[in-house]
């Protein structure tokens, strides 16, 4: 079997091309499309993933969660391990397990060995380290021949998402491809056309930022002051150092959270203001490994955002809740300067293609956090004359993904 794989940072999903049609894979029960996420029960081997790893996490199953996984790719992390109930897993390791399930789980659901897999990738893995971006292609390659799959190759997600729009026929289009991932946003422009039977990829760029950014500054600005970022020791007056909460607002670092020298922080922290509730919930978020609880809420939080004008946080440790408010405008002018800085990569996208803004007649825009309003607007407002595709947001890449397996 032929599949198309999106192995995202937040989310995952599988597609075919059957009789002309695209169809994505049920990788659960009912469910085409799966959090990037892996939870390790304490005491044993076992693990769960995708919905089914927030559910036991959430339940208060013992064990480690850990989500956002294909962050790690572009970094130096990969090479690192992460630790669980007294025993160090490689980050690689943790990849090739999250791929292996969920490919048992979509033959299981769908039938048929998937044998020959086309693998989104951003167009770069890491902005300034060519060498890290081969090694992290090669990682996941190497994943996805531990799980069994025999032929692989590879395509740049925001080309991928193009073919898998049914653009009308009757004109030629010039595509502009804004992709933005949870880790990654990449953008491309394509020639297609009239008839729609050449597709020339004309420019791709891409820049290691992505929706997890917007977590991370949503995070780190206007939660952790709750968790007593902002607050000075009562007992010798020095102030809370910040390090500990840019770990706790990076998804991919959270295995620090747990470490021995984090331990350490955390104890002499309470012991030198030993009534801060803020410190107090944040020991009990470490303690109980809910980084991921955390992170999962932060992220409801930007969602939330999307539609409405004040959206609120909350966060119950023991006895005491955290809460917070964030408006829109508020949360907008958080984010402004990395939208700006993924513009600039859009920018050089169209340079590199050879064209202006006002030659593009069609843009496709892909994932979450186009959703948006403020990343949506700078973009769309951008192609005067261009027509925003109705495409599937979320699905477009692993159907693109398929549609050119059927081309090789």
């Amino acid at each position: 079997m032929h599949v198309g794989i999106d192995f995202g940072t937040s989310n995952t999903a599988f597609s075919i091309l059957a009789n002309g049609q695209t169809r994505l894979l049920q990788l659960e029960p009912e469910e085409t499309s799966i959090p990037t996420a892996i939870f390790y029960e304490a005491g044993s081997r076992s693990f769960t993933i995708g919905h089914r790893a927030i559910d036991d996490y959430e339940a208060g199953e013992e064990g480690r969660l850990m989500r956002s996984i294909k962050s790690v790719l572009g970094t130096d992390l990969i090479e690192e391990t992460t630790q669980l109930d007294g025993r160090r897993i490689p980050f690689q390791q943790v990849i090739t397990d999250f791929l292996t399930r969920t490919i048992r789980q979509a033959e299981k659901l769908n039938g048929g060995e998937l044998d020959t897999v086309i693998q989104g990738r951003p167009v770069s893995f890491n902005d300034d380290d060519p060498a890290k971006d081969q090694r992290a292609q090669a990682a996941l390659e190497a994943s996805l021949r531990a799980a069994g799959v025999q032929h692989i190759a590879f395509l740049p997600e925001p080309v991928a998402a193009a073919r898998s729009v049914e653009f009308p026929t009757g004109r030629e289009k010039l595509i502009f491809v804004v992709d933005i991932g949870g880790g990654t946003s990449d953008f491309s422009v394509i020639r297609i056309s009239d008839d729609n039977s050449s597709f020339d990829v004309l420019a791709s760029t891409g820049v290691y930022l992505g929706g997890n950014d917007f977590d991370r500054l949503l995070s780190f600005y206007d939660l952790t002051p709750h968790f007593g970022r902002l607050e000075t020791l009562s007992e010798n007056d020095l102030p809370v150092p910040a390090a500990p909460y840019v770990t706790l607002s990076d998804w991919k670092s959270h295995n620090r959270l747990y470490s021995i020298t984090m331990r350490k922080e955390i104890d002499w922290l309470l012991k030198n203001s030993p009534k801060s509730a803020g410190l107090r919930a944040f020991d009990y978020l470490i303690r109980n490994f809910e980084a991921g609880a955390y992170a999962k809420k932060t992220e409801a939080l930007k969602i939330a955002l999307s539609d409405a004008a004040e959206a609120g946080f909350r966060y119950v440790a023991g006895n005491t809740a955290i809460e917070a408010n964030v408006t829109q405008a508020g949360f907008r002018a958080l984010i402004d300067d990395t939208v700006n800085a993924m513009d600039g990569a859009a920018a050089e996208c169209l340079t590199l293609a050879g064209c202006s803004a006002d030659q593009i007649t069609d843009i496709v825009m892909v994932g979450g956090s186009t959703h948006i309003p403020a990343v949506e607007s700078h973009f769309t407002s951008q192609f005067e004359h261009a027509v925003v595709s109705a495409n599937d947001r979320f699905g477009a890449v692993a159907k693109g993904l398929a549609r050119y397996g059927a081309t090789l």
